[in-house]
């Protein structure tokens, strides 16, 4: 600790300065330099903000439409009737566009999303007329329910099959023009107070260099974790580089995992690939993200991780994080976003794509169609379901997390400035020492 004569640390007059204030009698002089920081926030937020969200809205609405139209390609293709096709929104029709091969074209009262209506899909469509019989399709097309199995099958799969191949087409783009994301480096985004990366005087942003001598440059984090995995419970020199300072910190890790108790990221940068390695990685690319998320979703139902469900608002969120980032972010998370569409629709699942798929191949293997009313009131039961999912998920989206009260908040950052006051403190690579005597350290 300094001596009574020394001068107090810059972090602990912070600290001390937060215990002592009382913003009603504090002085103005300190409070401008917080105005003019939150005016210039809030300009960067009313120019910004909205234009990102209203990127975000737009690329999901982009992507149910590809996902419509799909369906609507596909059903054509099997000769099929379809007498509408919402190119823009839900709900009652508002505007009558055009009419082309017997299909209309319109734009719906809620303005998202897009909607297909294939005749002779819908319960209340298998009796129109005392036989029982539809109204005859316009020439060279048929119903739904009397086209043949393989064009229902299509016309089902359209949805997702376009979601599909949107994914591959955007990334495959990206990757022939940009290239694509190699690690370079590992960061430390974030730390908990008990860390003993922060007691050891490790900063969140400090990129991490080597571990005990050993090179951690050119990986995303696993080389990280598995180094620090093999000295559990250790003394380490964790050698970072700080702006233009290259640091070694002596890092005491935990006895169990997680070694450091610190957040990693990744810094990438893009490299440039040939024309056909792009289009390869491109192909494979979304059934690569397909099984990762069905991994993670089999780990989330048998209870081995606990994630929150999000709706169409969370959807948006995640997209407008990423449209902040930059444009090719933007582009790969839209990319992102079209692939788990196709997946989700794909799952087994009533009133989904995929559980109209059980069906149909269940029709497939036994030569004989199941029970219709069977099948709609599935089908009625699971979207009633999925309504209700979706509402709560919404819901869920738009209360948000309680935000934390004030002096939560303050006791919070007091930990992290005590713990930064505790620090050991980092000596500069090519000193020796353990840097508990470098000046400012306690």
């Amino acid at each position: 600790m300094p001596s009574p004569r020394s001068p107090t640390p810059p972090a602990a007059r912070r600290v001390l300065a937060r215990c002592r204030a009382k913003p009603w009698l504090s002085d103005e002089r300190e409070l401008r330099p917080q105005r003019r920081s939150r005016r210039w926030v809030s300009r960067v937020i009313r120019y910004t903000s909205p234009v990102t969200w209203l990127l975000a809205i737009l690329a999901l609405s982009v992507l149910i439409i590809i996902h419509e139209f799909g369906h609507y390609a596909c059903a054509r293709i099997g000769g099929m009737h379809v007498d509408r096709f919402s190119i823009i929104g839900i709900g009652p029709v508002v505007l009558r566009l055009f009419t082309w091969k017997g299909t209309e074209f319109v734009i719906s009262a809620i303005p998202f999303g897009a909607y297909v209506h294939i005749v002779g899909m819908e319960p209340e469509e298998y009796a129109q007329d005392e036989k029982g019989e539809l109204p005859k399709p316009p020439p060279g097309t048929r119903n739904f329910r009397d086209s043949p199995l393989w064009a229902r099958l299509f016309a089902i799969a359209g949805g997702p099959l376009f979601n599909y191949i949107a994914a591959i087409l955007i990334v495959v783009g990206v990757f022939t023009t940009v290239g694509v994301q190699t690690p370079v480096a590992t960061t430390v985004s974030a730390m908990t107070v008990d860390s003993p990366a922060l007691a050891a005087g490790v900063e969140a942003g400090d990129e991490i260099l080597a571990i005990d001598g050993v090179s951690m440059l050119g990986d995303g984090g696993p080389k990280v974790i598995e180094a620090t995995k093999q000295k559990l419970g250790q003394t380490i020199e964790l050698e970072v580089r700080r702006g233009e300072q290259e640091l070694v910190c002596n890092v005491t890790l935990n006895p169990e995992p997680p070694a450091l108790n610190a957040q990693l990221a990744a810094r990438v940068e893009w490299t440039p690939i040939n024309p056909a390695e792009a289009t390869l990685l491109g192909v494979k690319w979304p059934f690569e993200q397909t099984k990762r998320q069905l991994v993670g979703l089999w780990s989330l139902v048998t209870g081995k991780i606990e994630a929150k469900v999000g709706g169409p608002v969370a959807i948006a969120k995640a997209i407008k994080v990423s449209a902040d980032k930059g444009w090719v972010d933007f582009i790969m998370f839209s990319a992102l976003i079209s692939t788990l569409l196709g997946m989700f629709n794909l799952l087994p699942l009533p009133a989904l794509d995929g559980g109209r798929l059980v069906f149909l191949v269940y029709e497939l293997i036994t030569r004989r169609p199941p029970n219709k009313l069977l099948e709609e009131r599935v089908h009625t039961v699971g979207m009633i379901a999925l309504l209700a999912l979706i509402a709560w998920a919404t819901f869920n989206d738009v209360k948000g997390e309680p935000p934390p009260k004030a002096w939560q908040s303050i006791a919070a950052q007091f930990e992290v400035d005590v713990a930064k006051l505790e620090a050991r403190g980092c000596r500069p690579r090519g000193e020796t020492g353990v840097g508990d005597n470098l000046p400012g350290s306690l």
